[in-house]
This record gives structure tokens, C-alpha cells and sequence, in this order.
């Protein structure tokens, strides 16, 4: 299983197996996303993976944490890979997607938003 990773932590490694990924947001579900997105890196290969934003914006929770599924990730081989964020100012949190609470909530700072790969 792997951890959170925060998204200011650029070239972070994880190892993953082949297969389709959901990439979540923790610590809100009120998410935007803009132009953000991620790339893997494969470590030792060529391999260059960019995620895919996703139509079905699932709501969870995942460490005891709010979650948003945000992207896709399709891993063609198991390896180790480094992540780097891109456009990481783009990515915008609340803890609360209801418009009640909207206006009063402020986005949460960049330091606190985590991402995570399942």
C-alpha cells in the first residue's frame, strides 16, 4: 500500500504494478483542478506517464481524510516511478463541496493538500 504524498514533494518514488490507478485528492471534496496534472516517470527506463483527468468524480474517505478521485493513471509495467506535480498552484481544495458552507470557507494552503495513488 502506498502513503500520501504531499504536493509539494516533487520526485517522490513509488513502485506500482501494471494496471489502472485512481489518483485522490485528500483533504476536501469541493476540488479544482485546472491545468493540474501529474507525471510518472519510470526510474530506470524511458517510460513517461501523464494522468488523465476523469469524467466520475467519486467522494470517499482515505486516511481518515476527505477524497476526491480527480484522474486516471493506466501503468503499462510494474516498476519503480518518480512523480512530479505540474502546475501544482492550479490545485484547489475545500474541505466542504456543499454552497452552504462555500463562502465561508477559505481553499486550503498548498502544504496540507495530499495526493494518493490507489
Amino acid at each position: 500500500m502506498n502513503n500520501p504524498i504531499n504536493i509539494l514533494e516533487n520526485n517522490k518514488q513509488i513502485e506500482l504494478s501494471v494496471g489502472i490507478y485512481s489518483l485522490k485528492v485528500l483533504g476536501g471534496w469541493k476540488v479544482i483542478v485546472n491545468n493540474f496534472f501529474i507525471i510518472l516517470r519510470e526510474v530506470d527506463g524511458k517510460t513517461k506517464i501523464k494522468s488523465k483527468d476523469t469524467f466520475w468524480k467519486f467522494q470517499s474517505y482515505a486516511f481518515g481524510k476527505r477524497a476526491k478521485i480527480i484522474a486516471s493513471i493506466d501503468i503499462p509495467k510494474k516498476a519503480k516511478y518518480e512523480i512530479e506535480f505540474v502546475n501544482v498552484t492550479d490545485l484547489k481544495v475545500k474541505k466542504s463541496n456543499l454552497m452552504f458552507f462555500g463562502p465561508s470557507q477559505n481553499y486550503l494552503p498548498m502544504k496540507e493538500i495530499e495526493i494518493f495513488i490507489e
